[in-house]
């Protein structure tokens, strides 16, 4: 039995900005799981789920939510506030399991321990200060309930030397892996089996043996790019399993 393997719904935020219709394009792929992203407050706020969506995400066997990562700094004023409430109400209504953060807006650590959901913080890519294993290190150290996504696609913008090293410190504490190739010259997340080599499919077996969910944060950038979705499951269950 393999990880199971979901996708975000940033994977077709270039086709439409209503996650309701992200949930019924990414449906027809059948994955075991979905992870909501919301780049801004404003697009959780105004985020009404159909009856259909919310009864088919209960469904899956994993759902997550990528909090806003824009306009937003998560620490002691009101829009964390009004933020963190309806991230908890969503998760409630979905049955989710995690929550993930960047640590980039994050000012306060304590402001989660009011919510009741599981609050998890990823590495950064290479523009970003939590962007490897010691800056990381340090943050979970200093905040033992918080859980860790490893993003294979961030460490690969800043050492591919480091990824053994987040898996083998880290382990007992990563909630999820976000699966997807970017480097210092794409614009966007990109599908992974594009880049096919054997230096990927040296580090991918890195991942092997961790039992968390896979999040695909891959982007299609037209409806065309959809089918890219089958070739990129295929390829992970390939080199994971």
């Amino acid at each position: 039995m393999g990880n199971l393997i979901g996708i975000s719904t940033g994977l077709v935020y270039k086709l439409t900005n209503d996650r309701n219709s992200m949930i019924s394009k990414l449906r027809e792929f059948s994955p075991d799981g979905i992870e909501l992203s919301f780049a801004k407050p404003d697009y959780l706020f105004r985020f009404k789920i159909t009856a259909e969506n919310q009864s088919y995400l209960k469904s899956l066997k994993f759902v997550t939510i990528h909090a806003p990562w824009k306009d937003i700094s998560y620490g002691k004023n009101e829009k964390c506030y009004k933020t963190l409430k309806a991230i908890e109400e969503l998760y409630c209504k979905i049955n989710a399991e995690n929550v993930v953060f960047h640590p980039e807006q994050i000012k306060d650590y304590n402001v989660f321990k009011r919510y009741n959901f599981r609050s998890s913080i990823e590495n950064e890519d290479w523009r970003r200060k939590a962007n490897n294993v010691k800056s990381i290190g340090e943050l979970l150290d200093k905040n033992p309930d918080i859980w860790l996504v490893f993003d294979f696609a961030h460490a690969l913008t800043v050492s591919s030397e480091e990824i053994p090293d987040y898996i083998n410190r880290f382990r007992h504490r990563i909630s999820e892996i976000h699966l997807a190739m970017l480097n210092n010259d794409l614009k966007d997340h990109w599908f992974l089996h594009k880049y096919d080599c054997q230096k990927i499919r040296e580090l991918m077996e890195n991942l092997k043996g961790i039992d968390v969910p896979i999040v695909l944060e891959c982007v299609a950038s037209n409806d065309g790019e959809l089918n890219l979705i089958k070739k990129e499951i295929k390829y992970i269950k390939e080199n994971l399993n």
